[in-house]
């Protein structure tokens, strides 16, 4: 291995965050090495070859948080990211043959919406735009120093400890159209949407900006990997040094305080700063050692509510879906959309308080997406990429995860799929599972949550872990510091912000 001498910092994983917060470092003219135990680099932003002529985002799949400052000041499309807005949005399917799809035209909205309830029509622009505020509120803290929750407005903190059904009730009375907006304020967490806290989680999957749009989801060309490649080339162009297959098995604490890295195979690397992109768990408790921290931290890093309950399946298929309510194969707009099986806000609660009491959901919501009729080059030509999150499949299920019980979850999940676009089953040319101990063991995300534990109140703002650890010179870029989950690089960004300003205190 080459040899690594007086490092300003060690990075430990080359996920979206750990790649930002080096590329930002190196800028600064900081020596900057980043220990990748995998082959790959990204983290659950990868783009694989699962198979011949495929290119699979195996885990994360859709962006809209990436920090519009990172594409810029790393010049990221230089670098060969290029998103583009997902339009329509969403496609909601219901047993009784109809639908419901909403994208960015307002007129058509309101025909769509009509057909359920004129009334709905007005209303949902209203909701629309509020839960758009409540995002837009939230993007303006995601880069502060110190996160406090009380330093938003009293109206919109009520709304964010409430729950989602809440919010979409105040305004619609369609319940496939309340379900169009609750499903964004379960994703990734073990609650159902009549339950407190997920308004939080919905208002965090508006405060995206990526796209120009408040709120607004899209596709990254080439899948989710072209954002970390464009990080790592951006790192790599102002010096950074990124070695994969190199796990490391310590932090290296000498006098209190972190000095490096040890490695898998002994040996060590000196650094002035850590910076790890890893779980708090795995940070804390493997990396750090629990012998360096206050038995009250410990015990907080233990109590961490890290339990994933969303499963990830690719498919690829022959031929696109041909839904009963919108026949074809001819992609249409309604394939570009989110497609929703999620008809009602009482359909999604009943599905998450099954998998409470039995462990999974015979009646999932599923999410469904398909980049390959707008990025041709993720599939041979005729075929398709069908990737689903499955909510809810509970990682700590009472009767386990084993081979059988992850096929015989997608098994159901495909069957679902299958009642409203029956030719799908025998489309299916191979799959993909990732159950939540799956993404644990490939992607190192402890209890298979994928945002390194839930946003919920309690667990966000200042109650999440924070950039500057206990560990003097330790510091945290992944998700389970500010502002959290998703692909947004804002952990990365905030922790080399504080690395960058404690060493030039330290050598003043």
């Amino acid at each position: 291995m080459e040899s690594f001498r007086g490092l300003d910092a060690a990075l430990i994983g080359a996920g979206h965050n750990g790649l930002a917060c080096a590329a930002l470092l190196a800028r600064q003219g900081l020596s900057v090495a980043v220990f990748e135990s995998g082959e790959r680099i990204g983290g659950a932003a990868v783009s694989e070859p699962a198979w011949d002529g495929y290119t699979v985002s195996t885990a994360s799949y859709v962006c809209t948080l990436l920090d519009p400052w990172l594409i810029e000041t790393l010049g990221l499309e230089r670098h060969g990211y290029s998103a583009y807005r997902k339009d329509p949005a969403t496609f909601n399917v219901l047993a009784d043959g109809r639908s419901l799809l909403l994208g960015s035209d307002d007129a058509q909205n309101d025909r769509e919406i009509a057909a359920f309830d004129p009334r709905d029509a007005a209303a949902f622009r209203a909701l629309d735009a509020h839960i758009r505020d409540l995002g837009s509120a939230l993007f303006d803290t995601f880069s502060d120093e110190q996160p406090r929750f009380d330093r938003l407005a009293p109206e919109i903190r009520r709304d964010l400890i409430g729950s989602a059904a809440e919010i979409a009730e105040r305004y619609v009375r369609t319940p496939v159209l309340g379900a169009a907006i609750a499903t964004d304020g379960i994703i990734g967490t073990y609650l159902g949407p009549r339950d407190a806290g997920t308004g939080y989680v919905l208002a965090h999957h508006y405060a995206g900006r990526a796209l120009g749009v408040q709120g607004a989801w899209g596709y990254v060309r080439g899948g989710m990997g072209s954002i970390s490649k464009a990080l790592a080339a951006a790192a790599m162009e102002h010096g950074a040094r990124i070695v994969t297959q190199q796990r490391v098995a310590r932090i290296l604490v000498e006098d209190g305080k972190a000095a490096g890295i040890v490695l898998e195979d002994g040996a060590q690397v000196r650094a002035r700063v850590v910076a790890s992109n890893a779980h708090p768990r795995t940070t804390f408790l493997d990396l750090a050692g629990s012998e360096h921290l206050t038995e009250d931290f410990v015990r907080r890093v233990r109590d961490w509510n890290t339990t994933g309950a969303a499963m990830k399946i690719n498919f690829a298929i022959g031929e696109l879906p041909d839904f009963t309510c919108r026949p074809g194969t001819a992609p249409a707009p309604h394939h570009r959309a989110t497609i929703h099986v999620a008809p009602s806000i009482d359909y999604i609660q009943d599905a998450c308080d099954t998998a409470r009491a039995t462990g999974s959901s015979d009646r999932p919501m599923l999410e469904c997406f398909l980049q390959t009729p707008t990025d041709s080059s993720l599939a041979p030509e005729g075929k398709h990429i069908l990737s689903v999150f499955a909510q809810y499949y509970p990682y700590d299920r009472k009767d386990g995860w084993s081979s059988q019980t992850r096929e015989a979850a997608a098994d159901r999940v495909m069957d679902i799929l299958g009642e409203f676009a029956p030719n799908l089953p025998g489309a299916v040319e191979a799959r993909q599972i990732l159950t939540p101990v799956d993404l644990e063991s490939r992607f190192g995300l402890t209890g298979g949550h994928i945002f390194h534990g839930e946003l919920l109140p309690g667990q966000i703002y200042e109650d999440r872990f924070a950039t500057r650890t206990p560990l003097p010179n330790l510091y945290l870029c992944g998700s389970g510091a500010h502002p959290g989950g998703c692909v947004s690089g804002f952990p990365g960004k905030r922790a080399a912000g504080a690395i960058l300003a404690d060493l030039q205190v330290q050598a003043r």
